[in-house]
């Protein structure tokens, strides 16, 4: 999957939270929506993504053949709705976001490498809700999958100016089986 991800064909420019002038970063897009909370014209948002599995299957049947292993062992019941790579380069730095605002929606970060140091730094950072407190790290271990929730806030840390390679990582994300949460539930996260 690494071979396959570092290949030619990544644009620059891509940003984790637009609305706070983030900084840019390398990005490959591969199926599904560009836009994660799928506002409508009159502000709501949509129930539900759209399933893009065959839109990846057409476009990058090797992401597609890992995904539909993912789906099977780990997310049973999910429907995917959008799949891509970022690439982050020594002095490229995340910022706190989100990835929606719809409960249903979960995020599963993959870490290709075939080795990483801990000295490179690129970790993906948990924070609670009001974002001032860490709650979690993953590790960008060769080969790991991190799956949360995706109104998680999180970041990806910089990498250290020792770092010598890119650090990709590829995300799926996707719809849950519909939520069983109660509506009071819902408007107490309001």
């Amino acid at each position: 999957m690494f071979d396959f991800l570092d290949r030619p064909g990544w644009e620059w420019g891509w940003q984790s939270h637009t609305k706070s002038n983030g900084f840019r970063f390398w990005h490959k897009h591969f199926a599904g929506f560009r836009k994660s909370d799928r506002k409508r014209p009159d502000g709501t948002i949509k129930d539900r993504g759209e399933d893009c599995e065959e839109e990846l299957k057409r476009r990058a049947p090797l992401v597609w053949c890992f995904w539909e292993d993912v789906k099977t062992l780990l997310l049973k019941g999910h429907t995917l709705v959008r799949c891509y790579a970022n690439g982050l380069q020594y002095g490229n730095d995340g910022m706190i976001h989100t990835d929606s605002v719809v409960d249903s929606s979960f995020t599963s970060v993959y870490y290709p490498h075939k080795e990483w140091s801990p000295n490179w730094g690129g970790e993906t950072v948990f924070f609670n809700k009001a974002k001032d407190e860490i709650v979690g790290v993953s590790y960008p271990r060769p080969g790991r999958l991190c799956c949360f929730p995706g109104t998680t806030p999180h970041v990806a840390r910089g990498l250290s100016r020792t770092c010598p390679v890119l650090r990709i990582t590829l995300m799926f994300k996707t719809e849950g089986p519909e939520s069983t949460r109660t509506a009071e539930e819902a408007s107490e996260d309001q």
